[in-house]
This record gives C-alpha cells, structure tokens and sequence, in this order.
C-alpha cells in the first residue's frame, strides 16, 4: 500500500484538495495590501511655474470585521480540503487493496483448477486402463477427456484473468509485485457502534462540517456591509519661481455602499449558507446510511463466506477420496463420478468468489470510514 501511495502520481491527485485549501488560507491570513502612489501637478495663470509632487502610502482598514470573516471562512476551507485530500487517499487505498485482492483471488482459482485438472486426471489414467483392458467403452474414455477439455478451458480464462489483475495491480503500484502474501476471506466487521462514532471522526465527515462552516462564515462577512477606510499618509514638495518646500498629507476615504448591491450580496451569501447546511445534513443521513448498509452487507457477506469455506475449501481431497472409493467399487457409473468432480470443483469456486464478494464489501466499509491502513 505504501508503494503506491508514494508515487508522485497519486500523491498529487490526493493532496490537491489540501494544497488548493492551504495556498487560499496563506492568502487569507496576509494584512489587506498596502498601495503607494505617485501625484505630480502643475499650475497655470496667476502663479506660473508652480509645481506640486506627493507621494501617499494608502491602507485599507477593515473597519466591520468583515475581513476577518473571510478569513474564518478560508481556514475553514483549509480544513474541508485537508479532509477532501483523506478521503482520496481512502479512495486510492480502496482501488490498490481491490486490485490486490484480484489478484489474490484469481491466483487461488488458478491453482483450484490446477488441482481439479490434477485430480480428473487420474480418473482419466484409470479410466484408460479400463478401457485397456475392455472393462469400459470407448464412449466413455470420450467423456472424460472432454470434460478435461472443459477443465482446461476454464484453466485458460482464469490464467487470463489473473493476468488482467497482475497488470492492473502493476500499473496502481508502479512496478510488477513479486510476492503477494493475503488472505481473500476478511476479519469479521467491528461493532455498528463503534463504526458510527469512528465515521464522525473520519474525513468525510471532517470535509462536510468544514464547508458548511465555510459558507457560514461567508455569509456572516456579507452581512458585515460596512466598506473598507482607506488611510492614507504622506509627503508633499512644492517649487514655484525658484522657491520649494515640504509638508505631510493625511487622507481618509471610504467607498460608498450601494444599497441594492449590499442587499444582493447578503441574500446570496445566506442562500448559499442555507444550502450547504441543508446539503451538509443530507450528506450526513446519506452517510450514516450507506455505512449501515455496508456493515450489514459485510457482515453478512463474511458469515456465508466462512461457512462455505468451511464446507468446501478445508479438505476437498477427503471428498476427493471418498468419490474415487465409491467408483472403485462399482457403487457408482462413470457419469456420477465426473458429476462429482464437477461439483467439487464448483463448490471451491463458488466458496472463493463469496469470499471475494466479501471482501470487496470490507473494503468498501474502509473506505465509508476513510482508512487508509485498515
């Protein structure tokens, strides 16, 4: 997992959120920007040849609170991106360990097969000899080596199949993974309890309380409608028929508010608030909701999954043993024996594909609960 949370790729995909939150709150921390100006004046008429240059430092002066808002605002967004950037990385985890996983369960199908084709094999090696001997007919040395075609046959689409997760698992990771060491069937499902109390501690929860209170922060600045005082202060020279000399300016300025434009501002600003506290409480019952329904899922997933390992993929070689007994002793035909191994076979894949579901499950309830080791 670490592997492939470290390639540069990823990691600018899932920091982007962060970066774009924390270069927005730098800005937002910085004093409202000073301005320097320049004024040069010349007089005509009665006093010829007079001349005036003032240089102003200006700053504005956030009278109404309104910047600190915007701030409040911005740190909150700083938040909501840090958590953004968790729940990709969770994301990103969940892929890798799919992947993984993939590959993890059609290894395990691979050598299923391969030990079916082993053990149909020396039903075929028997069934030779019998037919050798002119105990069995040819028909039924027919049988068996087309149902070692079919066993083959399957054997291939596995062998591609687990080819296809090897490559996908290569590209997430960067490099081809030598050794893979996993088991397919997960843990058992914490409590819903404690998983409920952990969610509200996760990012994606992290992410919703922080942008709501972004936009709350927003519209409180919007309500803050008195505009900025502009303070300014400097020097001035004068020269006129030879003489010059020097004083000091101090200016004060304010932009005058629209009332219509203020108004405006204020009711998009508490429509926006309203919106992303409503979409902010939607996306908590959604959350609540899906974690719900991936714990059941998982849980119950993971029971099935244990009892048909249990009955199918501890010891297939007593059932193995106990059909070659029955057939050696004539207690059953040729047909029945090949049904049996066909349906040996199938319980091991079936038991590994609900073993799969299941995991894939957990995964899924990780990645509600933005984990990033689980």
């Amino acid at each position: 997992m670490s592997r492939a949370l470290a390639r540069p790729e990823w990691q600018a995909i899932t920091q982007l959120s962060s970066r774009q939150g924390e270069g927005a709150a730098m800005e937002a921390r910085t004093w409202l920007a000073p301005g320097l100006g320049w004024d040069r004046q010349r007089f005509t008429g009665p006093l010829p040849n007079r001349r005036e240059d003032t240089i102003l430092l200006t700053q504005s002066m956030d009278v109404s609170g309104r910047w600190m808002a915007k701030r409040e605002a911005a740190l909150k967004r700083e938040e909501a991106g840090k958590a953004e950037s968790g729940v990709r990385t969770a994301g990103v985890v969940a892929q890798v360990r799919g992947a993984f996983f993939e590959v993890v369960a059609a290894r395990e199908r691979v050598s299923r097969l391969d030990r079916a084709l082993t053990r149909l094999g020396k039903v075929q090696e028997q069934v030779d000899r019998l037919h050798t001997a002119g105990e069995m007919s040819g028909l039924d040395r027919s049988r068996v080596r087309r149902e070692m075609e079919i066993f083959k046959s399957r054997q291939a689409q596995e062998q591609a199949a687990l080819g296809r997760a090897e490559a996908q698992l290569a590209v997430m990771l960067g490099e081809k993974a030598a050794e893979l060491q996993g088991t397919l069937l997960p843990v058992a499902p914490e409590p819903l309890e404690q998983l409920l109390d952990r969610q509200q501690a996760g990012p994606g929860a992290t992410m919703t309380r922080a942008t709501e209170a972004a936009a709350q922060a927003d519209a409180k600045a919007a309500r803050r409608w008195m505009p900025d005082l502009q303070v300014g202060v400097g020097v001035k020279r004068w020269q006129e028929n030879g003489l010059s000399g020097n004083g000091s300016v101090l200016s004060l300025g304010i932009a005058l508010p629209i009332p219509s434009r203020v108004k405006g501002n204020q009711m998009k600003a508490e429509a926006e608030a309203r919106a992303a506290a409503a979409q902010a409480k939607l996306q908590r019952e959604q959350e609540t909701s899906d974690l719900r329904s991936a714990w059941q899922e998982a849980t119950l997933l993971r029971a099935s999954a244990e009892h048909m390992s249990q009955e199918a993929l501890q010891d297939p070689a007593k059932v193995e043993t106990a059909l070659e007994a029955a057939f050696r002793a004539g207690e059953m035909d040729l047909l029945a024996r090949l049904d049996g191994a066909r349906s040996l076979l199938e319980a091991e894949l079936a038991a590994l594909d609900q073993a799969q579901r299941a995991r894939r499950a957990c995964i899924a309830l990780d990645r509600l609960l933005g984990k990033v080791n689980p």
